[in-house]
């Protein structure tokens, strides 16, 4: 079996820009892991120095549409195609997808833009058309929010085989249990791109009303539209650069919670989210994307609406019973986000086609 993987892909050894691309770097390493071949093709990367010039590596994207007449016919080869879905991406996502139907190449299309939806019921007819011959060629629809097994059959009128797949975790590094409990001090966590729409002020906000024995932990790069002066005003906002897997690993092991009030476009299951929870933090999040099938009924999912005192409530409703609370959280990710068994479900639908 051979795999043309398409979309946001992080190079090997090299970190990787958002979850998108770490998420599909995960999902092919796993796959060669279990033998299989995957060749990647992979979304340009845009040197910003370049300003608008530089947008013009999307051509490749264009080209890639050629791909499928070197497999016409292969009954071994499938496409795995992950895209994104804003306007400029829809007319080479539908050549690709149509290019894939003409050379009786079976295509897998992933969705996992947690803003599908919402750009579709905006868009214009011509967006909308696009998005339907994209679903139209292919042969199976994932997705990674469970709304959307309804959803995109329902917006686009368009019935093909749907599937839920989450983004994954390594769950085999995973030891139960092993935290420090809420004492004297109880420390809430975010990781991840540091900005605005990540909720970063609310954060703020939040810590400023909670006791003094409270602390919050920033990790991760700071963009354009968050000063590093701002999160650090105060003696109990401690901000800790970028930090590699291990030491991330390191620093979940002191904390308690995982805080995301996000209200970001697009989205989708937070790897943040998952692999804090694997880890034993209990998460208080907003509803944004994808957020409430990774919490399920281990942390607290609040409307986007929800106020600072909102989230201080949760936090301390949480500490009460938080040490049965993070083994929950660490056995649902074992359960439901499971790299090692998930990964068996992909090739299964694979197998299927």
């Amino acid at each position: 079996m051979k795999i043309l993987y398409f979309g946001p892909i992080a190079e090997k050894g090299k970190p990787a820009i958002g979850g998108y691309e770490a998420a599909n770097r995960k999902n092919i390493d796993a796959l060669r892991n279990r033998g299989i071949e995957v060749i990647e093709y992979r979304n340009p990367t845009i040197n910003k120095k370049w300003g608008l010039l530089g947008k013009f590596a999307y051509l490749k994207l264009f080209l890639y549409v050629l791909v499928p007449l070197k497999y016409v016919g292969r009954k071994d080869v499938i496409a795995h195609t992950t895209y994104l879905h804003s306007s400029f991406f829809m007319l080479p996502n539908a050549m690709l997808s149509w290019m894939m139907r003409l050379c009786k190449i079976k295509n897998v299309l992933d969705v996992r833009a947690g803003s599908t939806v919402e750009l579709y019921e905006h868009a214009n007819s011509i967006y909308k058309y696009l998005m339907r011959i994209t679903v139209e060629c292919a042969t199976v629809v994932t997705v990674e929010g469970k709304k959307y097994l309804n959803a995109i059959p329902q917006m686009t009128g368009i019935e093909k085989p749907m599937f839920y797949f989450p983004n994954l975790y390594d769950c085999s590094q995973i030891k139960m249990g092993e935290h420090n409990p809420p004492a004297t001090c109880i420390n809430l966590f975010y990781f991840g791109a540091i900005k605005e729409s990540k909720g970063i002020p609310f954060l703020l906000d939040l810590i400023s009303i909670l006791e003094e024995k409270f602390h919050l932990y920033l990790a991760g790069n700071i963009e354009t539209d968050m000063l590093r002066s701002r999160i650090e005003k105060t003696d109990r906002v401690h901000y800790l650069g970028k930090l590699n897997k291990d030491e991330l690993k390191n620093e979940m092991q002191k904390m308690h919670f995982f805080v995301f009030p996000t209200m970001h476009n697009g989205e989708g299951q937070s790897n943040s989210l998952i692999e804090a929870m694997g880890e034993g933090l209990i998460p208080v999040t907003s509803s944004k994307g994808f957020c409430s099938d990774v919490v399920a009924d281990c942390g607290s999912v609040l409307p986007l609406d929800a106020t600072a005192e909102d989230y201080k409530e949760e936090i301390l409703r949480w500490v009460i019973e938080s040490d049965v609370a993070a083994k929950r959280c660490q056995q649902h990710i074992i359960h439901h986000h499971n790299l090692n068994t998930e990964i068996d479900r992909l090739i299964d639908i694979y197998k299927s086609i």
